[in-house]
């Protein structure tokens, strides 16, 4: 398998992995029980979301560019931060895990989405992908991200039917990125 098809893959993965998971086998998917409990589908939803800074990893390394490597790291912070509040959520260690994950969930995604709208300025500035999809990465993410940083953790969970929408758009686009790496010319 060739480095672009992989890379391609990874971009899928990135924006289907986690909602098949949280949508089809999680414990509120679609089955009335959940083929999996809450721990398990959070670290299977980790693990997918991993993809995320590896195809941003992998796209780097074609054409390099400051503004995508500073959007990897910040990337990368969001997505630890992100990834140890959603690990916290799912242990329910005490009462106050809900609180405690909940603090640092929206401030790590909230960076996460930061990131990724720097990597597309990035993507701007080269010929990775057209135009026109390195400007929806931006606007994407960066809607996400002005989202999660504006509202406040209790204004986020009045307004929780907005973020699904808006991550919906976002894996969207990562699907896109991923079928456009695919079928890169080399």
């Amino acid at each position: 398998m060739s480095d672009k098809m992989v890379n391609g893959i990874l971009f899928i993965i990135a924006g289907l992995g986690s909602i098949a998971v949280y949508i089809l086998i999680g414990p509120d998917g679609i089955s009335s029980s959940g083929i999996l409990d809450k721990g398990h589908t959070e670290k299977i939803a980790a693990i997918t979301l991993l993809a995320i800074p590896l195809a941003f990893m992998m796209t780097r390394n074609i054409e390099r560019n400051n503004f995508i490597d500073a959007g990897l790291l910040i990337m990368v912070v969001g997505l630890s931060m992100g990834l140890a509040s959603d690990a916290i959520h799912s242990a329910e260690l005490s009462a106050e895990s809900e609180s405690i994950a909940s603090a640092i969930a929206w401030t790590g995604w909230s960076i996460m989405y930061f990131g990724i709208f720097i990597t597309g300025i990035g993507y701007l500035r080269t010929n990775l992908f057209p135009q026109w999809l390195s400007g929806l990465v931006s606007v994407a993410s960066f809607a996400m991200f002005a989202f999660l940083i504006i509202l406040n953790g209790e204004q986020l969970s009045n307004n929780e039917d907005m973020v699904g929408p808006l991550w919906m758009i976002n894996s969207l686009v990562m699907v896109i990125l991923g079928i456009f790496t695919i079928r890169r010319a080399e």
